[in-house]
């Protein structure tokens, strides 16, 4: 009986070190985990560089799939086709709209910004429509937005409060091929057949479309009144948005593009299968510089800065070159994507979710920093800021040590 009586006495005191011990190791591994974040931080800090604001989306059982800083909205697109509007300056929820147009797992193209959209927020009535000119006199307030589409569907929403403003179904025959772009007064959508289709934002109609030669896989492209189309077959084509049909100029490239174009102002930057990347004025169709040889496959759209050009080639490597003559100023094995441009520095994410902090112009790797290893870093080149997420909504803006405020104005793409 006594011994019987000794058992409850040595399990509870078994009881008591276990839950210690268990205590102990929790204790630890927070001991850990928060020396780990004091490490990160001090190995920012070394290199200039410390979190300028984080915060926790919440979500509704979903994760974060991309993400896209576009001028002053960081925008996550959900696993259930959840678009989410960032204020990339301030970091607090704008809007969250669900894209009804498209059911979790059919694909959204990437979203586009448009600014200074001139329609009335109420779609016309069929009157209006037929007659147009006793409508004409309505006051009109312009407004920015963002279009997000699908296949089938595109949705205008207003991208300062995520107000739907139109949505609009593609009743051509064959689907949307990729993404579209906009002017703000048509928005234009390619389709497998070679065609592109300028629809007008307020009635919601077509109103012209023009054919390039094979499919058109890739999201044409707006910019200066003009829009740009690449085929499957290497066609080039600039048609004018302001003159309806009216063809600028075509090239016809001996290759397929194999990746978006970048269009800017002054250039054209198409990344090809042939492994070069070419380089045009995007009004007059000139060669600005010599085809660059990237000696792989061109899979990834081009990045460029005021000064530098970057293409990664998928298999190869990593390419900076000078904006103005196409020549080679350094390349790196490891870089995949800039991630921002300050300060006379290049942000590289690596292929190990690293940010490489690098002279832009010599290439030379000034610090290395770890990030986890399932986060998203968005692409950037223009907004003087490094952006990320995890995909359980965990989002952060990392910044130089001595910046100042950030502002919406600060982050708003200007014209290259």
């Amino acid at each position: 009986m006594r011994g019987l009586m000794k058992l409850p006495v040595l399990l509870i005191a078994s009881g008591i070190l276990v839950g210690c011990e268990s205590q102990s190791a929790i204790n630890a591994t927070r001991q850990t985990a928060a020396q780990q974040a004091a490490r990160h931080v001090k190995i920012l800090k070394d290199a200039g560089l410390n979190y300028y604001w984080k915060w926790k989306l919440p979500l509704d059982g979903e994760i974060i799939a991309r993400t896209y800083l576009i001028d002053e909205n960081l925008y996550c697109l959900t696993n259930a086709n959840r678009l989410i509007a960032i204020d990339a300056a301030r970091g607090i929820l704008r809007w969250s709209r669900w894209v009804h147009v498209a059911k979790p797992g059919v694909k959204v193209y990437e979203p586009v910004n448009v600014k200074n959209v001139m329609i009335p927020r109420i779609p016309p009535t069929r009157k209006e429509i037929l007659q147009p000119k006793l409508y004409s006199d309505k006051k009109i307030k312009s407004f920015d937005a963002v279009i997000i589409s699908t296949r089938t569907n595109a949705l205008l929403i207003d991208r300062d409060n995520g107000e739907v403003i139109r949505r609009i179904e593609f009743n051509f025959n064959a689907g949307a091929s990729a993404g579209v772009c906009s002017d703000g007064r048509l928005l234009f959508v390619p389709d497998t057949r070679g065609w592109y289709h300028a629809i007008l934002l307020h009635q919601m109609i077509e109103s012209w479309t023009l054919s390039v030669e094979g499919a058109i896989t890739l999201a044409p492209r707006y910019v200066d009144d003009k829009v740009i189309v690449v085929s499957e077959k290497g066609r080039v084509q600039v048609a004018s948005t302001f003159e309806t049909r009216n063809k600028i100029w075509t090239r016809v490239l001996k290759t397929s593009a194999g990746a978006p174009v970048l269009a800017t102002r002054n250039h054209l930057l198409i990344p090809c299968m042939d492994k070069r990347l070419y380089a045009f004025d995007p009004t007059t169709g000139r060669e600005l510089w010599e085809p660059f040889d990237c000696k792989k496959p061109l899979r990834d759209i081009p990045q460029i800065s005021e000064v530098s050009a970057f293409q990664y080639a998928r298999g190869g490597e990593f390419h900076a070159l000078a904006i103005v003559t196409g020549k080679l100023r350094w390349t790196s094995p490891d870089a995949r994507k800039v991630l921002a441009v300050m300060n006379h520095n290049v942000y590289l994410q690596d292929n190990n979710n690293r940010i490489l902090a690098a002279d832009e112009i010599l290439g030379d790797v000034k610090a290395t920093i770890q990030m986890p290893r399932g986060d998203l870093l968005s692409a950037n080149t223009s907004a003087p800021a490094i952006y990320g997420a995890s995909p359980t909504g965990n989002l952060y803006c990392i910044r130089s040590i001595d910046a100042g405020y950030l502002t919406a104005e600060m982050l708003r793409k200007k014209s290259k």
